[in-house]
């Protein structure tokens, strides 16, 4: 049985490296499979191809960090990152990345998984752009203190056994005053409280058999296969003053995918569904209770 206990697991954080460099955390279109990985052998237009297909979807799911047709999560990065040393932490399939370089950042990127380290690598020589894209653990940072403007991390140390120490590196290699963007899943979700607590936990008696950890991990990335190896949940409180003490918080709000309200319209219909709800009214809606919850914030 996994616990939450923060706390060094190198078996534990091998699977997770597995897990994801099999599973990266692709956008499908409404009706298809996530998490089914990417061919070795993949020629650069059917990646490109491909790449750009997520992306579009990532847009879509994230209609809350970037006003339509803008760059991706332009609205939620700082404005002014030119020439700026930025350490972003989970590369995934560098939809991030790239947004960060087109931001004017000196980037440097890491990921615990081998796939998205070599398919961001592709993704920006093939676009003729430059980052630093290397594998790293987020536990045991390989720079030197203060040594970066900003960090983005955009869900990927609640995938880390010892996500507590995750944070503490953040803050070591933060210069003082240096600013912080990330997001972790909120345990005070209505997606955490009504699908895995209620739907599974409670209605389909999977609590009688299975800790809450056990739960959160079936049942977050990777639900229609078997799950990924490890998926922690925090409440605002706890990031503001467990993980992140030595950081002055200036914002934290909750995000939701409209999928939440939209799964029941067909496949086909769904994205233009979704394009009806406006996406101000839905983001004002899920700013308590959403399931992603997003903080910004400066060292002190």
């Amino acid at each position: 049985m996994v616990t939450t206990v923060e706390s060094p697991n190198e078996k534990l954080k091998q699977a997770s490296k597995e897990w994801w460099s099999s599973h990266p955390q692709d956008y499908v279109d409404p009706g298809e499979v996530d998490h089914l990985g990417l061919r070795e052998n993949i020629s650069d237009e059917d990646l490109l191809a491909l790449l750009d297909k997520f992306d579009r979807n990532f847009e879509r799911d994230g209609y809350f960090a970037q006003p339509r047709g803008a760059l991706l999560f332009s609205g939620l990065m700082p404005k002014n990152l030119t020439g700026k040393k930025v350490l972003e932490i989970g590369c995934g399939l560098g939809a991030h990345t790239e947004a960060l370089c087109f931001l004017g950042a000196q980037v440097t990127s890491i990921d615990l998984a081998p796939m998205s380290i070599k398919v961001t690598q592709r993704r920006l020589a093939l676009k003729g752009l430059h980052a630093e894209v290397r594998e790293a653990d987020a536990e045991h940072l390989p720079f030197a203190d203060s040594h970066f403007d900003f960090v983005w991390s955009w869900g990927v140390i609640h995938h880390s056994p010892n996500t507590m120490q995750c944070a503490h590196e953040i803050a070591r290699v933060l210069r003082p005053g240096g600013g912080l963007g990330i997001m972790l899943y909120h345990r005070n979700s209505l997606y955490n409280w009504i699908n895995v607590v209620l739907r599974y936990g409670i209605l389909r008696g999977k609590l009688l058999t299975m800790s809450m950890q056990d739960l959160h991990n079936r049942y977050t990335d990777g639900k229609a296969q078997t799950g990924a190896p490890l998926s922690k949940y925090y409440t605002a409180r706890e990031i503001r003053e467990e993980l992140f003490p030595a950081f002055e918080v200036s914002r934290q709000i909750a995000f939701e995918q409209k999928r939440a309200f939209s799964f029941f319209v067909p496949a086909c219909y769904r994205r233009r569904f979704e394009e009806m709800i406006p996406d101000s009214l839905y983001t004002w809606m899920w700013s308590k209770l959403g399931f992603l919850i997003f903080t910004e914030g400066r060292k002190r």
